[in-house]
């Protein structure tokens, strides 16, 4: 999830994703510290482990922050469940006066932009190109959460705030298109209210998740760093004007709705399932595999082993025939001379 791959690799990217794997998997683990004292007794109730991937595979039950309707369908165990969503919730709260009001006094709808906590405040230079963009978005209104420490001039049509009711705005059916940073959550939010995306993506996962936006046609991503204020508008005129854009988040969001269970129903009833039933009938042997065994790489051996085996008894005997032939035929032939002498 450190690459910004799909699920539809080349060679190259398989070839990225396969060293990217080996390196989380022995290179990483080594830079790790052991478990600290403290750590050991917290969770002295699981018994003795030497690492804290030890403790993980010991884990009862897995929720996931991920679903197929944004991420891709993955084989899973009976132990690992889906819950991204599990903070999104229909919206019964009527927004605060002063953003309805904008949002409302929208002639052709509003765009949400928030990058989260850690990222409200931007560089002038990047606040300015954003600032260009939607001063230009003729009947549109702008709700961005900003800290505009460096006075950067702002368009008339932009409100910028420290905080924003996030899901509730986009729940809000003016809200046409969201500008955000692919945090996972915001990405499930926008899925689930049916509203394109514009990513920025900055760091972590971030470029996974903005790569999920131009594979599943829920919007595009852009780079942070290298992006002009026309780029931009001519993205969000592209969103804005071609319907299919709404129509593919419009059916994920229908689909996304339509489950048995809401994300915070299937926690609930798993965990209470745990402490009611345990958890041995769920685990997979495969957890205690070890990575050889697991990529089949003893089997693999043992298979190529037997074929070389094959091909060199195979070899041994054509040899051996080729011999007795040529011998035979030697034989036959000084028989011959000897009789014409």
């Amino acid at each position: 999830m450190v690459f910004p791959l799909s699920e539809r690799m080349s060679f190259v990217e398989r070839l990225q994703n396969t060293l990217g794997f080996l390196v989380y998997s022995f290179v990483l683990p080594l830079e790790v510290s052991p478990p600290t004292p403290e750590v050991l007794d917290k969770f002295r109730r699981y018994g003795s482990f030497s690492s804290l991937d030890e403790l993980a595979l010991r884990s009862a039950m897995w929720f996931l922050t991920m679903d197929y309707i944004v991420d891709y369908p993955r084989p899973m165990m009976p132990n690992m469940v889906d819950i991204a969503g599990v903070t999104i919730k229909r919206s019964t709260t009527e927004l605060p006066r002063d953003i309805k009001d904008f949002i409302d006094g929208a002639r052709n709808g509003a765009v949400l932009m928030t990058f989260g906590t850690v990222l409200s405040k931007l560089p002038a230079h990047v606040v300015e190109k954003f600032s260009s963009a939607f001063g230009r978005l003729d009947g549109y209104r702008v709700l961005w959460r900003l800290d505009n420490s460096d006075d950067v001039r702002l368009p008339d049509n932009v409100m910028i705030a420290h905080w924003l009711p996030q899901s509730d705005i986009l729940a809000h059916p003016s809200v046409k298109l969201f500008i955000t940073h692919c945090g996972i959550n915001g990405q499930y939010e926008a899925v689930f209210h049916a509203v394109p995306m514009i990513g920025f993506p900055v760091f972590g996962d971030q470029f996974y998740n903005a790569r999920h936006l131009d594979h599943r046609g829920y919007g595009l991503s852009m780079s942070i760093h290298d992006f002009t204020a026309d780029q931009l508008l001519a993205n969000i005129r592209k969103i804005l004007g071609d319907g299919s854009y709404e129509e593919r988040v419009a059916k994920a969001s229908q689909i996304f709705r339509s489950r048995v269970q809401s994300p915070v129903e299937r926690a609930t009833y798993w965990i209470e399932h745990i402490c009611r039933f345990g958890d041995d009938h769920l685990r997979s042997a495969g957890n205690e595999l070890a990575l050889g065994s697991y990529l089949m790489l003893d089997v693999l051996a043992f298979i190529i082993f037997l074929l070389l085996i094959i091909i060199l008894v195979t070899y041994m005997m054509l040899r051996f025939i080729v011999y007795k032939c040529r011998g035979r035929a030697i034989s036959n032939n000084n028989s011959l001379l000897k009789k014409n002498e």
